[in-house]
């Protein structure tokens, strides 16, 4: 029996600590870790697996690895594979009978938990009736086909469900993925609503009449369960009749078919004989069973964190880990409770915040202790009055650390939610330092972003008018306030007219009233359409008795915003990233962001929302029912944003920047340096938007029937004599609500304290926007009172809020101008006044500009791009600089979708080919190919033909290391994102190869611009692998025409940092 220590020293390892051996040489029997945060858990299994083959107990093919996101299991794959290619270097890898070297395709499988799923089901759909290529639909499409159902219902008990359509679409989609991930009954469901409405009837039980507020509110939302379980049924149907099916039915189809066929599940524990579960406190009731059925009593080790449960939400319960020796047979427990991430005082607040959770915990938890290696750097705070001067003193803080440092640190802002990300921002803008906000959340909430967004909505949405007041109201029609009352009042009386503009009688009039919710009538944009169907007369006026109280310019600028959308919604019927190319164009704002001085990544933004209208086209254009239609996008945006906050973000730090995301968004990266703002009362902890009211909500699924409902508490209606009983049970269940929210919320304060490595600011202020102060939060008070951080304020200095009494005026409309306003009309007038004597002299105007670019181009000016370079861009921005800057400035309508759909699928069939799943998506995706290319014959012929030729080609028969892995690569001042297609090993090295569905370059200029790529995914994966570069060599494969191709040489690190420093009119570095 080889120990671990042994395997280590030969391996040239570090020795693992006694905890860490305990894991590693666990018997092959179940087990459970609760691995703090930054405790090597991901090195611990991956030795673990390294001493169970190196003793003979399994073979790489008989292990299992299951994480959640892509990222996690690329990283966990290529560890362990890294691990077993080192253990076969070292000789101590057993080998087959007969074989020299190992098998390259005897291999570990690492998926995610979704994907492992999904794998069952499509290999297994036909026997339960259904189709293994079931279309996957996007949370927009699955959404849109819920909608139709609620829309098309006949069932009147829908009328008696105060909610608009869209509500209840969200209701209907919430409530049948609960029904499936908690395999309940919808009958069962509905007759438990049927029997609680019945508290209705019971007497009073105190002075006065009729039932109490709270059993009323109760009884109208549970009792809309019955007709919204039918509802949820009737959508889970009609994705069965049209093949679709959604990520969370996955699981549940998977769960279903071994259910039905239990030769799979012997078939399956015949396989894997070692199964791997990270990240375990995560899972969700649906998953446990599935995993418990198809390996209970097996070697399953379960690693997780009770203490970094923070998606209570999609089902997972910190409770999950005490039930393991249930799930899977009698466990062993194991602690690794030594981090290797965090300083010693940034541990001092993590185990302070965890505290009050040790006696409640579902499974003991150690506290963490220091690694040899950990920084002293003790926990800073600043508790100032306001949050303004909280988020000054944030972003000085940020400024500080980072002029300090030799080398840039890597460094975030955690938010409990997105609502004060901007004012941080902003502050960090100011004191000159670079910010990211991560995710299409923090896009959105770009000012041109917003803008563009806005304009999509009300060419989309007549009762759009909050997003056509902000336009309105903008720096392009500087609508004032009179005039926008003026359209509110023609709004309402357009409301009361019929087509011909004839007043209604007044008893339509007031049938009209009460048949309409708040929000509904008069449509401001209704309005505008209007104004601008009215013509101007020969003076310019425009003439009409309802449009009297407008001011004239106002009716001038409502007329040609009118006309403007009117002209958009004409046009509506383009392409999608056509039409949103061609608003950002009408709207003006590619010009605004190149005017803009006091900004400079208005140009990198816009091209970031085409980036992501163009994946929305690859996700959504698939002929799921809604096809690319503007409607569901905008759909999509915001599923995106609601999404982007809650799960795990995937990309990496980016060294000298500080990014911007939730704490939930952070799980999983770290940190050099970490600020955690808001850290009051009623914001951190928080508490949730519906209040502690648990399932007795609107469309809320029963505790009873949760997987879970063993570990969450219990609301005794049945024994309730009274209404009083039952308002006090309500009260009780509140109580014991609100406690679990505290210790949720105390998970999330843990999970953002331990993203420190080295430095930790915790803050808040006092006053915000609300009317009374908010004092520090019941963490922070901990954290004070085991004295981690310094004493806090006791009081506010000020009495009342001090944003509320410093003077405020604004002018309205705002003039976009400001200051240089005036200068600026000046410069214009002087300009209209020699337009006749420059139309004149326009070959001087030739010189002049020739003059200025000849300038340019010697290198008087430096291109500014964005941060983030694409790999596959590189060789335009060193070749032409200024082009690919003229295209960020102002971009062109193009189809990157479809005129790269055929890639794009030729890539995604190579890597299902090979079984593994890449890191260059974040979510769990498994597409099927060929539903892809649509109805298209001619791309479905083209796509089979390039099947054919790989599958004669020399990579059909060779096992790749890794596919569609991203490696993000710091090059000068910029990040270089590599996207690999495939690694293949390559004797002692390693074999890049980027696939090419296009045709072969024609000359030799071509491909050395091309070779540029191919330099860079080199010298990526050489740092992200840690081997010589000398050992990785690189080619192109051009499918189509069977073709390999190879640089003669390969740019070195230094010559690729020097091509991109003089194209962009820097110097380079030494």
């Amino acid at each position: 029996m080889i120990d671990a220590l042994t395997i280590a020293e030969k391996l040239d390892l570090r020795p693992p600590t006694a905890e860490q051996r305990a894991v590693i040489e666990a018997p092959l029997s179940p087990a459970l870790v609760v691995a703090g945060a930054g405790s090597g858990k991901t090195e611990t299994m991956a030795n673990r697996v390294l001493w169970l083959l190196a003793n003979g107990m399994a073979a790489p093919s008989e292990v299992l690895g299951l994480t959640f996101t892509r990222k996690a299991a690329a990283e966990l794959g290529e560890r362990i594979g890294r691990r077993i290619d080192q253990l076969g270097a070292a000789g101590l890898l057993p080998l087959a009978d007969g074989r020299t070297e190992p098998d390259p395709f005897d291999a570990p499988t690492v998926s995610t938990y979704n994907a492992f799923a999904n794998t069952i089901f499509r290999d297994n759909a036909a026997l339960i009736g259904r189709e293994g290529d079931a279309t996957v639909l996007s949370e927009a499409s699955a959404w849109h086909l819920a909608r139709g159902v609620v829309a098309d219902t006949a069932d009147p008990r829908i009328l008696e469900v105060e909610a608009s359509i869209d509500r209840l679409t969200d209701l209907v989609v919430s409530l049948a993925h609960d029904l499936a991930d908690n395999l309940a009954d919808p009958a069962e469901v509905a007759a438990f609503a049927e029997d609680f409405v019945r508290i209705r009837g019971l007497p009073r039980g105190s002075k006065g009449s009729g039932a109490y507020r709270d059993v009323e509110k109760a009884v109208q939302a549970v009792g809309a369960l019955p007709v919204l379980t039918a509802l949820a049924e009737r959508f889970q149907e009609a994705k069965a009749e049209r093949g679709f099916v959604e990520f969370s039915d996955q699981v549940a189809l998977a769960l279903r078919i071994t259910e039905r066929v239990p030769k799979l599940i012997d078939e399956h524990r015949a396989r894997y004989r070692v199964v791997l579960l990270d990240e375990y406190q995560d899972t969700s009731v649906l998953q446990t069973r599935l995993l418990s059925r198809l390996f209970a009593e097996q070697g399953v080790m379960a690693v997780g964190d009770p203490h970094q449960s923070i998606y209570g939400w999609r089902g997972a319960s910190a409770e999950g880990l005490g039930r393991f020796g249930v799930d899977f047979g009698s466990a062993a427990r194991f602690s690794l409770s030594t981090s290797w991430r965090n300083g010693h005082g940034v541990l001092a607040a993590a185990n302070a915040v965890v505290e009050p959770l040790a006696a409640g915990s579902a499974v003991p938890v150690d506290r963490l202790a220091a690694g040899p290696a950990a920084s002293g750097h003790p926990v800073e705070l600043t508790f100032p009055e306001t949050i303004e001067e909280e988020a000054d003193d944030i972003a000085r803080w940020f400024a500080g650390r980072l002029a300090e440092s030799p080398e840039p640190p890597s460094a975030a802002a955690l938010f409990r939610v997105r609502a004060h990300m901007d004012r941080f921002a902003a502050a960090l803008a100011k004191h000159g330092v670079r910010y990211h906000i991560l995710g299409i959340g923090g896009l959105l909430r770009q000012p041109e972003i917003a803008d563009l967004v806005a304009a999509l909505t009300v060419v989309e949405d007549p009762a759009a008018g909050s997003e056509l007041v902000r336009l309105l109201a903008g720096a392009r029609w500087r609508i004032g306030v009179r005039d926008l009352r003026a359209l509110r009042d023609l709004a309402s009386w357009l409301a009361s007219r019929d087509h011909a503009h004839r007043l209604l009688p007044e008893e339509v009039r007031e049938r009209m009233r009460a048949s309409v919710t708040e929000g509904e009538g008069g449509s401001i944009i209704e309005a505008l359409d209007f104004i601008a169907s009215r013509r101007p007369g020969e003076d310019g006026r425009i003439d009409h008795s309802a449009l009297s109280a407008f001011s004239e310019t106002g009716l001038a600028r409502l007329h040609d915003a009118g006309t403007l959308f009117a002209r958009l919604r004409a046009r509506a019927g383009l392409d999608l990233l056509d039409f949103t190319t061609l608003v950002e164009q009408e709207l003006g704002l590619d010009i605004e962001v190149e005017a803009n001085e006091s900004r400079s990544d208005g140009r990198a933004n816009l091209e970031a929302f085409r980036d992501a209208v163009s994946g929305y086209l690859q996700t959504d254009d698939r002929g799921a029912g809604t096809g690319s239609s503007l409607r569901g996008f905008l759909r999509w945006l915001v599923l995106a944003d609601k999404r982007d906050g809650l799960a795990p973000r995937p990309e990496d730090p980016e060294p000298g920047t500080v990014q911007l995301l939730t704490i939930h968004g952070s799980k999983g990266l770290e940190w050099d340096l970490v600020a955690v703002p808001r850290m009051v009362d009623g914001e951190l902890p928080g508490t949730p938007v519906e209040g502690f009211r648990g399932w007795v909500r609107l469309g809320a699924m029963p505790y009873a029937f949760r997987g879970d409902a063993a570990e969450l508490p219990d609301l005794d209606w049945r024994g309730c004599e009274t209404q009083k009983d039952v308002v006090d049970a309500i009260g009780d269940f509140g109580a014991v609500l609100r406690e679990r929210n505290e210790a949720e919320e105390r998970r999330l304060a843990y999970v953002a304290v331990t993203r420190a490595r080295h430095h930790l600011l915790l803050s808040g202020s006092w006053w915000a926007g609300q009317s009374k102060p908010r004092g520090p939060g019941v963490f922070l008070r901990d954290l004070a009172e085991a004295g981690t951080i310094p004493e806090l304020p006791v009081e506010p200095a000020n009495p009342e809020n001090p944003l509320d009494r410093a003077p405020r005026t604004f002018r309205w409309p705002h003039d976009p101008l400001g200051s240089r306003g005036e200068r600026v009309r000046a410069a214009a007038g002087r300009v209209r006044l020699a337009e006749p004597a420059l139309l004149g002299a326009r070959g001087e105007d030739v010189r002049l500009l020739l003059a200025e670019r000849a300038v340019r181009l010697a290198g008087g000016e430096r291109v500014e791009l964005p941060v983030r370079i694409p790999a596959s861009r590189f060789k335009d921005v060193v070749s032409a600089p200024e082009e690919v800057a003229a295209q960020l400035r102002r971009p062109m309508p193009e189809r990157p979708y479809r005129q790269t759909r055929l890639g794009t699928t030729f890539h995604s069939w190579v890597e299902n080919r090979f079984g593994i799943q890449g890191e260059a998506e974040a979510v769990d995706t498994f597409p099927d190919e060929f539903d892809d290319l649509g109805e298209s014959t001619e791309e479905r012929d083209r796509l089979a033909a390039l099947v054919e030729t790989f599958e004669r080609s020399e990579w059909a028969d060779r096992r790749p290391e890794a596919v569609e892995i991203e490696i993000h690569l710091q090059l000068a001042e910029h990040v270089v994102v590599c996207k690999i297609d495939a690694v293949y090993p390559d004797g002692d090295g390693f074999q890049i190869v980027d696939w090419k569905t296009g045709r072969a370059p024609e000359d030799a200029a071509d491909l050395e611009l091309k070779q540029f790529q191919l330099a860079l995914y080199r010298l990526a994966f050489a740092k992200w692998k840690g081997v010589p570069l000398e050992r990785i060599d690189a080619v192109f494969y051009f499918v189509a025409d069977d073709l390999v191709l190879r640089p003669e040489r390969f740019y070195s690190e230094r010559e690729l940092s020097e091509s991109l420093s003089s194209a962009l009119g820097a110097r380079p570095r030494p």
